[in-house]
């Protein structure tokens, strides 16, 4: 489906997706990418004033900026205490791989996975239903969990917009995600994505969806569930 760019701010760094949501005081980064984009990504948040930065889950190419922008950007880091352990060594847990291509992005995400990205400090613990950004200006923004791709997985929902992380992909359509700690608990939280019924869905890897009504429910739900 064509998705509508307006007052969308995406920054695509190879493969994965980082996104900002403005505020009158600040904005919110949504994950850093890899280390390898940095210089790229720094471009883009000159055009923005990043003063929190949210972390949908520990793997290395979602946190491999995040100890740099966060000292850049004088920010905070908030993400799941659950991913603490994983952003330190990301061989730290097993992970399955779901179907034919899942077994194909594990090999090389272990080989991602055995260089450590800079260690850094989480300032604040994401929980479930957390308002995030109310000192910035920004209103109906909170943390979502979403876990099972990794134990720690959050979403961010905005308004009706929900960023998800790796809870789903969308490289050719929007699927179960490749890898995962629990299948049983990735299934659940693509259950509790239904339930929320978002309006348009951004994902850490592939492009953003948006539609209207039944007929978009249900060909997402058709397409991962």
């Amino acid at each position: 489906m064509k998705v509508d760019f307006e007052r969308v701010n995406m920054i695509s760094c190879g493969n994965v997706n980082c996104y900002v949501i403005r505020g009158k005081s600040g904005d919110i980064l949504i994950d850093t990418g890899t280390a390898g984009y940095r210089n790229e990504i720094e471009v883009w948040l000159h055009n923005y004033n990043v003063k929190l930065i949210v972390i949908t889950h520990g793997h290395n190419d979602h946190i491999g900026n995040a100890a740099y922008f966060a000292e850049l950007c004088g920010a905070r880091i908030a993400m799941s205490e659950d991913d603490i352990s994983l952003a330190k060594c990301n061989i730290s847990r097993n992970i399955y791989a779901v179907g034919v291509s899942g077994k194909a992005m594990k090999k090389a995400l272990f080989k991602r996975m055995e260089n450590a990205a800079e260690s850094f400090d989480v300032n604040i613990p994401l929980k479930d239903g957390m308002a995030l950004g109310e000192e910035l200006g920004i209103k109906g923004c909170k943390a979502v969990r979403l876990d099972g791709h990794t134990k720690g997985s959050f979403g961010i929902l905005h308004g009706k917009d929900l960023y998800i992380g790796d809870a789903a992909m969308n490289h050719k359509k929007p699927s179960f995600p490749a890898v995962c700690e629990s299948p049983a608990a990735a299934r659940r939280s693509l259950e509790r994505v239904k339930e929320i019924s978002p309006e348009r869905i951004f994902f850490g890897h592939g492009q953003p969806i948006e539609g209207r009504g039944p007929e978009y429910r249900n060909m997402f739900v058709r397409n991962i569930l």
